[in-house]
């Protein structure tokens, strides 16, 4: 499986200090882990969990041989290596205790030719194929969760005042889980976007069916979205765009 050189973007936004973490800070047509986190916990401790958990996860992938993309146990320990590494820094910091970090997570495997989309929190992965959203991950969050329940209405969460609340992150503290799904047909000219909620502020489902066509490229994708966002969005604010190429 082919990609195009995929794009990204790392910003802090109207926030006194960036707490998102991308991986790979810069990626190549070879790369085929990436990760976008959202930490949480102010005084630098957010940006020291995203930072951990990119790190954590790559850490893992690389001295644990992967067999099948699909094994769910083995994308649950690499969250509790995760989680025991935030615990031994908590022992030597106990002051860091309380901060927290999203995961939205994107692989791919050239053997099997599929990919795999794993989350935390309300950091999120879109499958686009010429415009039409095929899956989006599902937030943990209580807003999700009350849409849900058709408790309220998409137009009502857009400005919710619980709407940044997660229901679900990586801690340490408290054992997580993590979800994954596996897209098992994947096609020339499909997009992958990872994304922060910070992007989400200003980019909405309407724009990106209507942006995200097979024509056009992940650069140019890439100043659109900057254009819609920048200037306009609160918080931090990262994504990675990724462009199958050849299957």
């Amino acid at each position: 499986m082919e990609i195009y050189l995929p794009a990204n973007c790392n910003e802090i936004g109207q926030r006194d200090s960036n707490e998102d973490t991308i991986y790979p800070h810069i990626a190549t047509v070879k790369s085929r882990l990436f990760m976008v986190c959202d930490g949480v916990g102010g005084q630098a401790k957010g940006e020291l969990a995203s930072n951990m958990v990119c790190e954590g996860i790559a850490s893992y992938l690389d001295n644990n041989p992967l067999k099948g993309v699909g094994d769910e146990a083995y994308w649950s320990a690499s969250l509790r290596f995760v989680e025991n590494q935030f615990l031994e820094h908590f022992k030597e910091f106990p002051e860091s205790k309380g901060m927290a970090s999203t995961l939205s997570l994107f692989h791919i495997s050239n053997k099997e030719r599929r990919v795999l989309i794993a989350w935390i929190g309300d950091s999120r992965v879109y499958h686009i194929r010429d415009g039409k959203i095929q899956y989006r991950t599902k937030d943990h969050s209580i807003v999700e969760a009350l849409l849900e329940m058709d408790e309220i209405t998409p137009q009502e969460a857009k400005d919710h005042p619980k709407r940044h609340i997660i229901t679900r992150a990586i801690n340490g503290t408290n054992p997580s889980k993590i979800d994954i799904k596996i897209i098992a047909e994947v096609r020339k000219d499909d997009f992958f976007l990872l994304c922060s909620d910070g992007i989400l502020e200003n980019l909405d489902e309407e724009k990106i069916q209507r942006w995200f066509t097979k024509e056009v490229s992940v650069e140019d994708l890439k100043q659109n979205i900057m254009t819609c966002v920048k200037g306009n969005t609160k918080d931090n604010y990262s994504m990675y765009i990724i462009k199958i190429k050849k299957i």
